[in-house]
């Protein structure tokens, strides 16, 4: 009798060995599936062929592993990979972005932040200025103690990129990324969430073009992707209707111009677009509502009488398109879009779900800044 207790015991210590050591083959086949994009693992029945173990060992690994919040399990469908660490203080997602305070970022990030909460993922901001070298020290201290993943807001996302190395070596340590708002161009194959600035600036400029305006100026942000786009689609739409815009009309300004004015309310570069590229213009387009509020200062101190002497049209439908002085025409988005669907993706990146990328469209929101009457007085 003792003897045969001895045998089951030894069966047993040697059934919790197997299951155990299924279990660590089955976590290190979860890192692999998500890198492949593999969400689901195999079935029961093809994990017992596959490492010729019972169905009863299968069942205790996927059991723990369960219990470690690395799968779930769904009735008659089979067992999902939750993206989670066994430490769920691991769990940890990196968010860079180049302001947490004005104008639409605080929003965003409550998005952000909200969405990866609802999940058990936690967060940490950190902010770029909208400068690579505040970047660069960024994913230097994030690369000695990796983050799951970063949700990125490029800084000054139209230049070539000089922090690529670092990306680089975090991409080799597991760190997945998801761009927000843009994307570095020389960063191939990353997901992201952006605007379609292209068609936004078609559609701005379309509804200027419905209101009789031939004369249409710009203001755009030259040293950031969004502002490459929305002026293409701004010169294209134009060109298309037989309107090429001479470079005279087309005003830039750049991430130090916007600094100060969101520092200083400097709006000397605002006051030379008026001078040098606007003053043969009945209409303009402009980057966002920022720049647009500010500009409506400047035409008033020009002598403008708005908005039957300049219609104005901009991007974001911010609390700036509803100031006391004028309302601005404004392209929009479903709230809470943006920053959801970043988080969304990052997570889904994590479970090993196939991702790749989205770009949000616009509606347009007339508003005082381009009244239906201007077409009767020009």
């Amino acid at each position: 009798m003792l003897r045969k207790d001895n045998f089951f015991q030894k069966g047993d210590f040697f059934m919790a060995i197997k299951y155990k050591w299924l279990a660590g083959t089955l976590r290190d086949l979860i890192k692999k599936d998500v890198k492949n994009q593999i969400n689901k693992l195999p079935s029961e029945q093809e994990l017992c062929r596959r490492y010729h173990v019972s169905r009863q060992t299968v069942r205790q690994a996927l059991n723990l592993l369960t219990q470690e919040g690395l799968i779930e399990k769904r009735h008659g469908s089979g067992s999902y990979i939750t993206g989670h660490s066994a430490n769920l203080s691991d769990d940890q997602i990196a968010i860079l972005i180049s302001d947490d305070s004005n104008y639409i970022y605080p929003g965003v990030l409550d998005d952000i932040q909200g969405t990866l909460r609802k999940y058990h993922f936690s967060s940490q901001v950190h902010i770029t200025k909208n400068e690579t070298y505040e970047e660069r020290k960024i994913l230097t201290k994030l690369l000695s103690a990796p983050p799951r993943g970063i949700i990125v807001e490029g800084s000054r996302s139209y230049l070539p990129n000089p922090n690529l190395d670092l990306y680089r070596a975090l991409q080799k340590k597991n760190c997945r990324f998801v761009f927000l708002h843009n994307y570095y161009q020389n960063f191939s194959q990353i997901p992201f969430v952006k605007d379609d600035n292209f068609s936004g600036s078609r559609q701005l400029t379309e509804y200027l073009l419905s209101q009789g305006h031939t004369a249409i100026g710009g203001i755009f942000h030259s040293d950031d992707l969004q502002g490459a786009e929305r002026f293409q689609g701004f010169m294209e739409t134009m060109r298309n209707q037989g309107l090429p815009v001479p470079d005279s009309r087309v005003g830039w300004f750049n991430s130090h111009d916007l600094d100060h004015l969101q520092r200083f309310q400097d709006t000397g570069f605002l006051k030379k677009i008026v001078q040098d590229s606007l003053e043969s213009c009945t209409a303009v387009v402009c980057y966002n509502d920022m720049i647009a509020y500010f500009l409506i200062k400047e035409l008033n101190l020009a002598g403008y009488h708005l908005p039957d002497d300049m219609a104005i049209g901009a991007f974001d439908n911010t609390y700036l398109s509803n100031s006391q002085i004028l309302t601005l025409t404004t392209l929009s988005h479903k709230s809470h879009e943006m920053g959801t669907a970043a988080a969304n993706m990052m997570i889904q990146q994590l479970k090993g779900i196939p991702v790749t990328f989205l770009e949000v469209p616009w509606t347009l929101i007339p508003k005082g800044s381009t009244p239906d009457n201007l077409l009767d007085n020009l």
